[in-house]
């Protein structure tokens, strides 16, 4: 790396008169056909102002620095080591700005998905709250385990009320199909032993509605399902042949 050599040496080499700065006018083309370069401005009195070294500036090339790790880097060693690079080798230098390095260039490397995260958001709120490095990564690998399994519960909580509603509903219309099968037998003319015995059908769905469990929310379809039996009951006594 060209700012881990010592200042002086740079300098002692730029006014060395067999030494000569080159100037890579093809620098862009260089970079383009050698994936591992970097382009690199070296500004006009960057080494010294007062003698204006450079005299002008000077586009060098440079192979890019790379932190590569295997596959099964855990994500907060990934967080922890960027975040160590960014501070060590991050301040501006001879070479380079203020916070050029470490950056997401890709070069012969593909950049993890955790280095993007990191690039996008920088570390993860638990290691930037707690100190503790054992904390955070338990409360980090938690959260992973508990988000999706979250996104699948709440729709599903959002649901239950409206199953249990299906259901209760369900029960009370269940009761509606025999009493309307009972209704369409009462029609015409009746006997006395025809009107007992569908008065007995209508006793054993009234028996049937009288175990039903329904919340006060259906207290008034419960009712009405009551109503429209006792209706049935009275057409059918009503239904009853004089005697005679």
């Amino acid at each position: 790396m060209g700012d881990s050599a010592p200042m002086q040496t740079i300098r002692n080499l730029v006014r060395a008169p067999e030494v000569q700065l080159y100037n890579f006018a093809q620098a862009d083309a260089y970079v383009r056909r050698y994936d591992y370069l970097s382009r690199i401005r070296l500004p006009e009195g960057s080494i010294n102002l007062g003698k204006n070294l450079p005299a002008q500036d000077v586009l060098l090339v440079g192979p890019t620095v790379e932190l590569v790790a295997r596959d099964d880097l855990h994500p907060a060693l990934s967080d922890l080591l960027l975040e160590v690079a960014r501070e060590v080798h991050g301040k501006a230098g001879l070479l380079q700005k203020r916070g050029e390095f470490p950056a997401p260039l890709e070069h012969e490397f593909p950049i993890s998905e955790d280095a993007r995260v990191y690039y996008k958001s920088g570390m993860g709120f638990f290691y930037r709250t707690f100190h503790s490095f054992w904390l955070a990564s338990m409360l980090n690998r938690l959260l992973v385990a508990v988000v999706p399994l979250a996104l699948v519960l709440i729709p599903a909580i959002r649901l239950l009320p409206v199953a249990y509603r299906w259901r209760i509903q369900l029960q009370i219309y269940r009761c509606y199909r025999p009493l309307l099968r009972l209704e369409r037998d009462a029609a015409g003319p009746l006997s006395r032993e025809r009107v007992q015995d569908l008065l007995s059908r209508l006793d054993e769905i009234e028996d049937i509605v009288d175990q039903l469990r329904v919340p006060a929310s259906f207290a008034d379809q419960f009712y009405v399902l009551r109503g429209h039996i006792a209706f049935v009951r009275q057409r059918l006594k009503a239904a009853v042949p004089a005697p005679g």
